[in-house]
């Protein structure tokens, strides 16, 4: 018995899911493969129905599930060994219900697995959204316009002479630049450049407008000559020039600006120029070129009237000064320059005639002395008699006691040359010091300037004896040569109404006279001071004041013993001895003798110059510091 199978027909079935956002189309094909479509759409949220993906729409990627495995077919079996079973199978339904009956056969329900035939079974397809906005920008520079403004010659153009209107617009030329639009009100807008050698107009930034190719030429000259140099010296028309403060312009022969600035020292530099300058007379010097090496160079440029095979490596190693060269009618130049108002002399204090013109004088020149010294001071200390203070230093040459309130100590301690040397000071007596007391030593060497450089360098005639740590100062020292104290004059008058001072009697000379002649007035270096004093005699016309100019009552003696004031700064030592022997008989109320001392320190004038200005600060201060040697025989001829 023949078994002949027959293929059931299988329709083309549409079904969709749950939603419009899926459908699907199934079939077979010959071969009796189970072949589906489906159409999958996302809910517009990036979700596909039923989990079968997601969409990115930032970065443009979709996650799909394109094959599934819980996909079921049914399945026909026609031969059965068992009878029950055939029984079952061809039933027409009232047999038993244990089985899955129809007629013709038995079917069943099996799992089958799918899969994806090609790449291209899959086709997606989607909308563009609108995307956000993105700015980019482009930058062109375009190529120079160049206008010939000297079409028919070949003579030069002279700079500052250039005018003409190109679509619509004038633009005119200043130092090499063509400006648009420039007026007494506004500096103009630059547009380009002038090649004054070849006489074309490089345009660079230009307003366009109609006719475009012709131009209407307002002004230009032109020169015949090549009026160029490679180098220039001028003087300014004021001076002196403040330091730094200048600067030069100049057009090169092609129309480019050099621009040539200076520094504190007078040095001239800029592209293609190097140079020095004088600020105190406003002197320039300047040199326009490069130094090249010499194989950079063509067989050209050694053919130029400034090569010389000898000239390589004279300066720089294997390099050569090429110039530059530069219109000399364009160069200008910008300073700034001190002016100094004449000073009364009654102001100043003395006759500014010979003074430098800007009222400095430098403290430190060739020939002169100068002084290196060193301050350093021990901590405040409560000291007892008999102590000794060691300094730690050799070879000092002052010493100062401060007490607790600032004031100097003048008394109760020792310190002679041989205790400086040492480095020590004695203390003897240290009532009435305010304690306690700061120490302040100094060491210092003189030497001879031998040499001064602008950059601060100072040298010497010969080394330093001391081992000058940092802080050290160098100062000035004005030299008075040999001075000794002395009684300048001595006279008397009849009265004196305290205020007025004269070298000369003023009014009738009293009776009575001290006798100088005989009992001259004693002076020592060490007490006497610069000063007219007055000894006006009271009413009893045996005691007097002591009255100085400047340093006002200084006490009262008696001509009847010897008279010996002490100085202000140190009343141990007497300003000078007047002896009793020298006053005689005759004196009466109101008689005034006067004298005026010279002191061993010389007088100089202390001028300090305020430039007016805001206020830099408000403490300032100096020190004055008097000294002097001795003049004894060497203890070892």
């Amino acid at each position: 018995m023949a078994i002949k199978y027959v293929e059931r027909p299988f329709a083309v079935t549409k079904s969709s899911g749950g939603s419009v956002s899926m459908t699907q189309e199934s079939g077979t094909t010959n071969d009796h493969r189970i072949v589906t479509a489906r159409t999958v759409m996302d809910d517009g949220a990036g979700a596909f129905p039923g989990g079968w993906g997601t969409v990115s729409y930032a970065s443009k990627s979709v996650n799909l599930k394109v094959v599934t495995f819980d996909r079921s077919a049914s399945t026909y079996k026609a031969d059965h060994e068992d009878a029950r079973e055939f029984s079952t199978a061809v039933a027409d339904g009232s047999g038993s219900s244990g089985g899955n009956s129809a007629k013709g056969g038995s079917y069943g329900s099996t799992t089958v697995g799918e899969e994806v035939f090609a790449g291209s079974s899959i086709v997606a397809t989607y909308r563009t959204g609108a995307g956000t906005p993105t700015a980019k920008s482009m930058s062109y520079t375009p190529a120079l316009v160049s206008i010939d403004l000297c079409p028919y010659t070949v003579d030069r153009i002279v700079p500052g002479s250039v005018r003409f209107v190109w679509m619509g617009t004038t633009y005119e030329d200043a130092d090499g630049v063509l400006y648009r639009g420039r007026s007494d009100a506004s500096p103009g807008i630059i547009s380009g450049r002038v090649d004054y050698a070849s006489g074309h107009a490089l345009m660079s930034d230009y307003v366009v407008g109609p006719n475009p190719g012709s131009i209407t030429l307002l002004s230009l000259w032109t020169s015949k000559g090549e009026w160029r140099t490679a180098s220039a010296f001028f003087m300014t028309d004021a001076s002196p020039i403040q330091p730094g403060q200048i600067t030069i312009t100049c057009l090169d022969v092609a129309g480019n600006q050099i621009e040539v600035t200076c520094a504190l020292d007078g040095t001239l530099s800029g592209p293609h120029a190097t140079g020095k300058f004088e600020f105190q007379n406003g002197l320039a010097q300047l040199q326009f070129g490069d130094f090249v090496l010499d194989s950079s160079l063509s067989v050209e440029d050694k053919q130029e009237w400034w090569y010389d095979p000898a000239d390589v490596g004279a300066v720089e190693p294997l390099k050569i000064w090429r110039p530059w060269p530069i219109d000399p009618a364009s160069l200008r130049y910008n300073a700034v320059s001190n002016l100094y108002l004449p000073v009364d002399p009654e102001i100043l204090g003395l006759n500014p005639t010979r003074l430098p013109q800007d009222g400095r004088v430098p403290i430190f020149a060739k020939g002169r002395m100068v002084c290196i010294g060193h301050n350093a001071q021990i901590a405040p200390t409560t000291y007892a008699n008999s102590d000794v203070i060691d300094c730690g230093r050799t070879r000092l040459s002052h010493v100062w006691l401060i007490d607790a309130n600032g004031e100097l100590i003048n008394e109760g301690f020792t310190a002679t040359e041989a205790d400086l040397d040492a480095g020590r000071v004695h203390v003897t007596d240290v009532s009435g010091w305010a304690q306690p007391v700061t120490v302040e030593h100094r060491i210092q060497d003189m030497r001879l300037c031998t040499d001064v450089q602008i950059d601060g360098t100072v040298a010497f005639n010969f080394p330093l004896s001391h081992d000058f740590p940092e802080g050290s100062v160098v100062s000035s020292v004005l030299l008075f040569g040999t001075k000794f104290a002395r009684v300048a004059s001595v006279f008397d008058q009849q009265s004196w109404d305290g205020v007025t001072w004269a070298d000369n009697v003023d009014g009738n000379p009293a009776v009575a006279s001290y006798n100088d002649a005989a009992y001259p007035i004693a002076v020592t270096n060490a007490g006497a001071l610069t000063e007219r004093y007055a000894l006006k005699f009271k009413a009893d016309a045996t005691t007097f004041d002591l009255i100085g100019e400047f340093s006002g009552g200084l006490g009262q003696g008696s001509k009847n013993v010897d008279f010996s004031p002490g100085n202000p700064f140190s009343l141990s030592t007497p300003l000078f001895e007047l002896a009793a022997a020298g006053w005689g008989n005759g004196w009466v109320a109101g008689n005034t003798v006067f004298v005026r001392l010279e002191a061993a320190m010389s007088s100089m004038a202390v001028i300090r110059t305020v430039q007016p200005s805001v206020a830099a600060g408000t403490d300032y201060s100096f020190d004055l510091l008097a000294g002097g040697d001795v003049d004894r025989p060497p203890s070892a001829p």
